[in-house]
């Protein structure tokens, strides 16, 4: 993974006050408004929790065992409030778009493609641990 890609990118697309994350939500309920009522109706705390995570994970990127033990839990947490595989897609689909959206002309083919491996990625962790 190019990890200084993926902290670049974000670097580029990251708004104050959880701004990237609140706009994920936004794109994530236009798309998939079935998804909306599995979150509260106030999403300013879980936007900065996801915002909190996608740091996080940038930040130990290169330590498997961490990734491993945190997105498997989280991943099994997920699938107590009723989040399925297909969901993932959806979430990296949103996400993408939203960084795409925010990067406008400076986002590049290589930023989508380092996000889609690092969200793939985070996903089968996540999904791993759902299953376990």
């Amino acid at each position: 993974m190019d990890i200084d890609l993926l902290e670049t990118s974000l670097t580029l697309v990251d708004l104050p006050d959880d701004g990237l994350t609140l706009h994920f939500y936004d794109v994530l309920f236009t798309r998939y408004p079935d998804v909306r009522p599995m979150f509260s109706a106030d999403i300013k705390p879980q936007a900065a929790m996801l915002h909190q995570a996608l740091a996080a994970v940038l930040e130990h990127i290169s330590d498997s065992a961490w990734l491993g033990d945190t997105l498997g839990t989280l991943g099994k947490k997920h699938a107590g409030w009723g989040v399925t595989a297909p969901m993932y897609d959806a979430v990296t689909e949103c996400m993408l778009a939203t960084f795409q959206e925010l990067g406008g002309e400076q986002w590049t083919p290589p930023m989508t493609q380092a996000w889609t491996e690092a969200l793939g990625a985070v996903a089968s962790l996540m999904l791993a641990g759902a299953e376990a």
